[in-house]
């Protein structure tokens, strides 16, 4: 169980007397994560990208990112060289580099989240490898997986085996050259590369059962927590309702309608 101590109420209403930083920095990946964040022409895009603007509007506060390989970007978090770094599923061994939104019990608060996602299996066409929500069907070989990625820490305890590529299309080349028996992928940027390389979507299916779904979060550094605690619950309960706002609906449609 997580158990952090709150320094306030996991609902905090803004208040001009609550001090807060004149800016952050934040780090994501620097892989194409559709449709959360993606690099292009060296800015940070995407509909978590667009949230966290309409967030930074609502505090008043200016908010830089860095793009970097996911385990370095979870490296700075835990060395406070950045004040947060999205979007981290929650992982035990990730409570040592920074924090996660709690509620005032100590457990982790997915209503916080910044967004939810989840894992396709991605399978040869006429592949007799299945997924029945448990487990693998037909499996001979091995499950591939992005370097560093929480999702083969379930794998692990199934006992696939498992190995790790850099980046999701490194992964789908591997399924497509049979190199793999599949791969276990972020649905939605998966789904994405597919869509984009039709080479790929002629050799690769996407099974039809999700592997898994889950919150992710935009874990702030101790420093952070430490020099403005009552300002980064703001930050978190900020985030929560500009994610469910019918504002932000908004943007989610017109962001879908110009990449389809």
């Amino acid at each position: 169980m997580l158990m952090v101590t709150l320094t306030c109420p996991s609902s905090v209403i803004a208040d001009e007397h609550i001090q807060s930083p004149s800016q952050l920095l934040f780090c994501h990946e620097n892989e194409q994560a559709f449709p959360w964040v993606m690099t292009v022409d060296g800015e940070s895009q995407g509909l978590d990208i667009e949230l966290l603007t309409q967030v930074s509007q609502k505090l008043n506060i200016d908010i830089d990112y860095i793009a970097l390989p996911w385990k370095r970007c979870l490296h700075h978090l835990e060395l406070s060289k950045v004040d947060g770094a999205f979007a981290a599923s929650y992982k035990q061994e990730r409570l040592h580099m920074g924090r996660f939104p709690v509620t005032l019990k100590g457990n982790l608060d997915a209503n916080r989240r910044i967004h939810t996602s989840g894992y396709s299996l991605y399978i040869p066409k006429n592949s007799d490898l299945g997924w029945n929500g448990e487990t693998f069907i037909n499996l001979t070989g091995e499950i591939s997986i992005q370097n560093g990625f929480s999702i083969g820490d379930r794998l692990t305890a199934l006992g696939i085996p498992v190995v790790e590529f850099q980046g999701p299309m490194a992964n789908l080349i591997k399924v497509k050259e049979a190199r793999v028996a599949g791969t276990a992928l972020q649905t939605d940027r998966a789904d994405q590369i597919l869509k984009q390389n039709p080479e790929l979507a002629d050799a690769i299916e996407k099974y039809p059962i999700p592997i898994s779904s889950k919150p992710y979060y935009l874990m702030l550094s101790f420093k952070l927590v430490r020099s403005h605690p009552d300002f980064v619950e703001l930050l978190w309960e900020t985030l929560a309702e500009v994610r469910d706002s019918t504002e932000m609906e908004a943007v989610q449609a017109d962001f879908y309608a110009q990449h389809n």
